[in-house]
C-alpha cells in the first residue's frame, strides 16, 4: 500500500469496496461512460492496456469484452483489488489481467510500454496531478492513446468562497439525482456522503476540463479535439502526435463549456 494515498482516503475506499458494484456500479450513465471510453480508445487485439485506479474492475472487464488485449490494472485499495481478483478467478482471466496494488503517483513502468492508458473517476483523487500526467505521457507508445473519464467539476479555490460552494452544489444536485434514479437509496447515501468530501477537498480534488487540457499540454500532449455529447462529455488530445481522451461521467448543471468527446483515432 502506497504512502502517497492519505489514510482516510484508503479507509473510505476500503469501506466502499463491498458496495461499489451495487452503488456506482448501478448508475447507467457511469456504464455509458465506461463503454464510451473503451469505444474511443480504439483498443485492438494484442494491445497493452493500463487501467489506473481500476477499483473492482468495471472498466478492465469492458476492455476485454471488446478485444483480446492484455490488462495491467493498478489500485491503492487492497479490498477493491480483492473483489476484482475474485472476478478474474471466476471468469478465468488470470492470463489476461495483471493486478498491482499501487497508486497513480507510484506508477513505475517502462517508457513507451502501453498502447492505451485509461482511467475513470480515479485521477481526481490525486492532489498533485502534473507528475502523474507526465508519467502517462512517458509510458505511452508512439501511436498510443490515453483515455480519461472523470467529472467536469472545478473544486479549486478558497474552501470558504460562497461562489465555489455554489458551483460544487450545482453539480452535486444533478449527481445525487442520477444516483437515486439508478441506484436507489444506497447509491444516493454514498454519493451524498461523498459530496462533503468534494466541498472540503478531503481526498477529492476535481478540476475542470480547461485545467485538464492545460495539464495535458504541459506534459507534452500536442492537440485537443472536443465534441459535445448528450449527458456525457470528453476530451481528447495527443502526445507526440498521439491522443488522450477524457470523458466525464455526466455534465454539470452549468454545462461543459463546449467540451465533449472526440472521434477515435491513433497517434501519428
Amino acid at each position: 500500500m502506497t504512502d502517497q494515498v492519505p489514510r482516510d482516503t484508503r479507509a473510505w475506499f476500503a469501506d466502499w469496496a463491498n458496495e461499489y458494484d451495487t452503488t456506482l456500479g448501478k448508475v447507467r450513465r457511469h456504464h455509458a461512460m465506461l463503454d464510451l471510453v473503451v469505444s474511443r480508445s480504439g483498443v485492438r487485439d494484442g494491445d497493452r492496456v493500463l487501467d489506473i485506479g481500476c477499483g473492482t474492475g468495471l472498466l478492465s472487464l469492458k476492455f476485454l469484452e471488446r478485444a483480446d488485449c492484455g490488462i495491467t490494472a493498478i489500485d491503492s485499495s487492497e479490498k477493491m483489488l480483492g473483489i476484482f481478483r475474485e472476478k478474474i478467478e471466476q471468469c478465468h482471466l488470470s492470463d489476461r489481467i495483471h493486478l498491482e496494488e499501487r497508486s497513480a503517483e507510484d506508477m513505475a513502468f517502462p517508457s513507451h510500454y502501453f498502447d492505451i492508458v485509461a482511467s475513470t473517476v480515479a485521477l481526481h483523487h490525486v492532489k498533485e496531478k502534473d507528475p502523474v500526467i507526465q508519467k502517462v505521457y512517458d509510458i505511452l507508445k508512439d501511436g498510443g492513446r490515453f483515455v480519461l473519464g472523470d467529472m467536469d467539476l472545478d473544486t479549486t479555490g478558497d474552501l470558504e468562497d460562497p461562489r465555489r460552494i455554489e458551483r460544487i452544489l450545482q453539480f452535486l444536485q444533478k449527481e445525487l439525482a442520477l444516483a437515486m434514479e439508478d441506484g436507489g437509496i444506497p447509491a444516493f447515501e454514498r454519493m451524498y456522503d461523498n459530496g462533503k468530501k468534494h466541498i472540503l477537498n478531503e481526498g477529492e480534488y476535481c478540476i475542470g476540463f480547461d485545467q485538464w487540457i492545460q495539464l495535458c499540454k504541459d506534459a507534452g500532449f500536442l492537440q485537443v479535439e472536443v465534441t459535445p455529447l448528450k449527458d456525457l462529455s470528453g476530451l481528447k488530445c495527443w502526445w507526440r502526435g498521439g491522443r488522450v481522451r477524457m470523458v466525464p461521467r455526466w455534465r454539470s448543471s452549468k454545462g461543459i463549456s463546449g467540451l465533449g468527446f472526440s472521434p477515435g483515432s491513433q497517434k501519428t
